[in-house]
């Protein structure tokens, strides 16, 4: 059964078209939605998250193009982490990962939404390390965020910040874990291009990418 999810991840085709030697496509539906529902993936992810490495931790936001199938959801478009930009209906994935590129804690924004408010729900999971940002996270208001939670920033200062900001130039550099990371989940279909109408379902694709990347990196 965790093979026929994972062929749908990997392929983005529908549940119907799941290969018949991987089980009955209903069954593949029934088990996947109880496992979304009652938080499967998220429980497996905070356990491989607990052997995370290093003092620093990669954050970055990245866009998902939403599929037309997608689209109408019921309830409106907010609530499932939808929203309208330039290039059409986009969703934003929110990232944490370790020193290896290993997630710690990941979600979802709609797609206009800032980088500082969609990554703001991760930042427990910074709890006591070193936050490692680009430019985009630099913000008063969100290195007071860190401060409350005792999280120590390296972000680099942009050009019109009237107040200095220290950041480790050698820190800085290794941003591009998440990027990696990002990059690597993406290239599963059903996450590079959303098909999902739910938020709930969608993140659980994620977090069952997360989990397989975190086994790849493993061996």
């Amino acid at each position: 059964m965790v093979t026929a999810i994972w062929d749908v991840l990997r392929t983005g085709g529908p549940r119907r078209d799941v290969p018949r030697e991987l089980g009955p496509w209903n069954s593949v539906c029934t088990r996947c939605r109880r496992w979304c529902e009652s938080g499967l993936w998220a429980r497996m992810l905070a356990v491989l998250a607990r052997g995370a490495v290093g003092a620093l931790r990669h954050l970055d936001c990245s866009p998902i193009k939403l599929h037309q199938h997608g689209a109408n959801p019921s309830g409106g478009q907010t609530a499932p982490a939808i929203g309208r930009t330039k290039g059409g209906l986009n969703t934003k994935l929110a990232a944490v990962v370790d020193a290896k590129g290993r997630v710690v804690a990941v979600s979802l924004a709609p797609g206009p939404r800032q980088d500082l408010k969609a990554i703001v729900s991760l930042v427990p999971a910074l709890r006591g390390k070193r936050a490692v940002g680009d430019k985009g996270f630099d913000a008063d208001t969100f290195h007071a965020t860190l401060r409350h939670h005792r999280v120590r920033a390296c972000i680099p200062p942009r050009r019109h910040r009237r107040r200095p900001v220290c950041f480790h130039r050698g820190h800085s550099r290794h941003r591009h874990h998440v990027e990696n990371f990002c990059g690597r989940v993406k290239r599963f279909r059903r996450i590079s291009t959303r098909k999902d109408t739910l938020a709930r379902t969608s993140l659980s694709s994620v977090q069952f990418a997360a989990v397989l990347d975190w086994l790849t990196q493993a061996v």
